[in-house]
């Protein structure tokens, strides 16, 4: 089993982060992520928390060898989240859906408001990737290049909601110019 972490600080608030995470898809840093289905959405009336089910599809650039033992490049992962405006909390949970019965990645990512700076925000991953018994001899070695991918599409992922970050300010400033002109 491998254990990923990360730890990010947005130098943007919570609002606009939250707001640029149902943003995110598609962007050019991240093809990989190919389409995104909400399948279910509601939000509590009492706490006004937002529930959300999506499902992710992913294709991955992965070895010849890999697909034909997999039966392809392209995978589902099954996201849980939670939006907490009272509490500036965003939490998501996801599993892959897709070979799941070879590899186990879970992943659990939650975004709040950074203690040192309330302006920014405080960006937290981690991430449990296990390859099972059916891989024993390639266990390892699955796991590892799991893990190295994981990293460069989690370094990737930051810089894609980095780019969203950057539209959502232009279109802010854009509404600003147009209301001083009026």
């Amino acid at each position: 089993m491998r254990l990923f972490e990360a730890t990010h600080v947005f130098k943007h608030d919570w609002e606009t982060v939250s707001l640029a995470n149902w943003r995110k898809y598609p962007n050019d840093k991240t093809p990989h992520v190919r389409h995104v289905e909400i399948l279910n959405q509601d939000v509590d009336p009492e706490t006004g928390v937002l529930r959300t089910e999506r499902l992710i599809m992913v294709q991955q650039n992965v070895p010849t060898l890999l697909k034909k033992l997999f039966g392809g490049d392209a995978s589902y992962v099954l996201e849980y989240s939670e939006v907490d405006p009272r509490e500036k909390t965003l939490s998501m949970q996801s599993q892959n859906m897709t070979f799941s019965n070879l590899l186990s990645v879970g992943e659990h990512i939650v975004y709040k408001p950074d203690q040192e700076n309330p302006k920014h925000t405080l960006f937290t991953q981690s991430a449990q990737l296990k390859a099972t018994n059916t891989l024993c001899r390639f266990a390892n070695k699955v796991e590892d290049m799991c893990w190295n991918r994981f990293n460069d599409n989690a370094h990737v992922g930051k810089l894609g909601l980095e780019q969203v970050l950057s539209k959502i300010n232009a279109e802010r400033q854009a509404v600003l110019m147009v209301q001083n002109v009026e």
